[in-house]
Order: C-alpha cells, then sequence, then structure tokens
C-alpha cells in the first residue's frame, strides 16, 4: 500500500514539474530545473553546446530592462544571441540574468552601433560568456570612436579569439530555426553613428521581429527605399522612441502588432516622445515601455506570440 502511495505521489510530482515546464516555456521564463538529472530538459536549449531544439519549440526574446539603453536577448532551439548590453553600471544586471536563464555561452553578439548605451557592457558580457560571433557594423575610420566603451569592446572580441561579420544588407543566418537578416544600413555615406545602425529582422515561422538599433530617419527612409521585406510582427522601436525615428514610412512599411521601448524613467531626452507614442498608436495599442513594464519578455511558436512583462 505504501509503495502505491509513494507511486502515485511521484506520478503527482512529475506532473506537476511538467505543467510548470510547460508554463514557463509559454511565458518566456526557462529557468533551470535539474533535480538529481530526472528533469534535464530545458537548461539545454539555453547553452549553445549543440543541443537539440526538442526541448524548447519556438522562440523566446527577452528585451531587458537596462535603463536609458539596449539590450535584448534571443534564444531558438538552443541557439542564443544578445543584441546589445547598455551601459557598463548594468553589466551585472544583464549578465546576471544570462546566468539565470542556464547560458554559459553565446553563440552570437550583435553592437547594433558604437553609442556606450548599447555596448557599455558588451565587454564584460563577452568577456563572460566568450561568444562564437561578433556582428559590428562598418564605420569609416574618422568615425571610429574614442571612448572607453569602445576600446574594452575591441580588446574583449580579440581576446575572446570570435570570428567577427560585418553583414550587408540581404545577408542572413540561421538561429536555430529562426533566419536573421540584416536589411540596414543601406547607405554608409554619413556621418551620424546611429544611422549606421545594423537594423536586423528575424523571422520565425509566420511571425518576425525587427530590432532597429537608433537606427534615425535617413537610414529608415533608405531602408524603405531599398525594397527590403520589414513588415514585421514585433518592432523593437529605434532609438529610444525618439522623434528623430520611427518616421511614418518606416512604420507604415512594418505594420507592427507589438511594439516595446527600451527607455530610462525620468530620462533627460524626453524619450519616448509623444509624437512617437501617438504614431505606434495608429498600428497598436499593445506599446510596452521598459521604463513601466520592466524586462519585456516574448515567445512565439511560428503562429502566436505571447508577451509577458515584469510588472
Amino acid at each position: 500500500m505504501a509503495e502505491k502511495t509513494r507511486g502515485k505521489a511521484k506520478r503527482i510530482i512529475i506532473a506537476a514539474v511538467a505543467a510548470a515546464l510547460l508554463i514557463a516555456a509559454v511565458f518566456g521564463l526557462w529557468y533551470i530545473i535539474d533535480g538529481d538529472g530526472v528533469f534535464s530538459g530545458l537548461e539545454n536549449t539555453l547553452q549553445s553546446s549543440g543541443s537539440s531544439a526538442a526541448d524548447l519549440e519556438g522562440i523566446g526574446i527577452t528585451c531587458l530592462d537596462v535603463g536609458q539603453g539596449d539590450c535584448s536577448f534571443i534564444v531558438c532551439d538552443g541557439r542564443t544571441m544578445l543584441i546589445d548590453a547598455g551601459e557598463s553600471v548594468y553589466s551585472e544586471r544583464v549578465i546576471g540574468y544570462l546566468r539565470s536563464v542556464g547560458v554559459k555561452k553565446l553563440d552570437y553578439v550583435v553592437c547594433s552601433h558604437f553609442h556606450s548605451d548599447h555596448i557599455g557592457s558588451m565587454s564584460a558580457v563577452i568577456d563572460e560568456f566568450t561568444p562564437s560571433t561578433v556582428i559590428m557594423p562598418s564605420v569609416p575610420p574618422e568615425l571610429i570612436p574614442d571612448t572607453a566603451a569602445y576600446g574594452s569592446l575591441i580588446r574583449s572580441v580579440d581576446d575572446c579569439g570570435a570570428g567577427i561579420i560585418t553583414p550587408l544588407p540581404g545577408d542572413s543566418f540561421e538561429l536555430g530555426g529562426a533566419q536573421v537578416v540584416t536589411v540596414g544600413p543601406v547607405n554608409e555615406l554619413t556621418d551620424n553613428h546611429n544611422d549606421l545602425s545594423l537594423v536586423m529582422k528575424i523571422k520565425y515561422g509566420k511571425r518576425s521581429f525587427l530590432f532597429t538599433g537608433d537606427a534615425e530617419e535617413r537610414e529608415e527612409t533608405d531602408i524603405v527605399n531599398s525594397g527590403a521585406d520589414i513588415r514585421s510582427d514585433v518592432l523593437k522601436v529605434g532609438h529610444h522612441g525618439s522623434s528623430s525615428s520611427s518616421s511614418p514610412g518606416f512604420l507604415s512599411a512594418i505594420s507592427p502588432v507589438y511594439c516595446i521601448i527600451s527607455v530610462g524613467a525620468g530620462n533627460d531626452y524626453g524619450h519616448p516622445h509623444e509624437a512617437v507614442l501617438n504614431a505606434l498608436s495608429s498600428f497598436t495599442d499593445k506599446i510596452y515601455r521598459t521604463d513601466i513594464c520592466g524586462n519585456v519578455y516574448l515567445y512565439s511558436d511560428g503562429e502566436s506570440i505571447t508577451v509577458k512583462l515584469d510588472k
């Protein structure tokens, strides 16, 4: 009788843990559960070690709250990518989050451009997670930054031995079952670092996600005029919601269903600008700001998109 009771209890525990794992996957929170090696599933999907895609079928995106900066983590079928990393004061937050979801090594690190609110913590991230590939925009010699953040970034990239890629518009690579396509910058003849931002579209099944760095209206117009397919379900809003970005033609070409703005509370720039919020609201009411929502999590199985907020 005691054995039957223990067996029933064990089945209940297994069912409960399985349900918890399913809920975690759906809402974009993938924490390590490794009780006696019985439940080894989901942590493997967050380690870039050639693990099977069977444990997590879908794509998860976390837009981290790094104040007046940018940082997005993407995982798809066990492959990982970090786009930007915020200012250096947020390095512990970024590294702590990546550790908490089981990351031991990053496959790809993307520096959208070289302003410190995007790369300030990147050297610490690279030192910790030794990415296989670092993706950077091309910058004319006269625009190469003379900043501590850029110097630290380059030293860390050199030290970790990662391959460096500077993609052109139309270049693409696979991230698990997702395809990452570079759509900008189209025109490198500019003295504006923001308009040299890498703009990348991630496609997974029927759903798509557009990351725009700090691209401003000039680069946005160039991308639209290039004929690139930028229609996307999710838009990581450019330049923290500055009025210099999110131009009407660009937003029309994207036609977003979800918009995420990475922005610091009470910032000195007035971001996000009211005009941008009004422009976004003409497409959707699903507008999420990290200063209000904290981290923003998205999960998609290629058909639907689920959003979860920290607060």
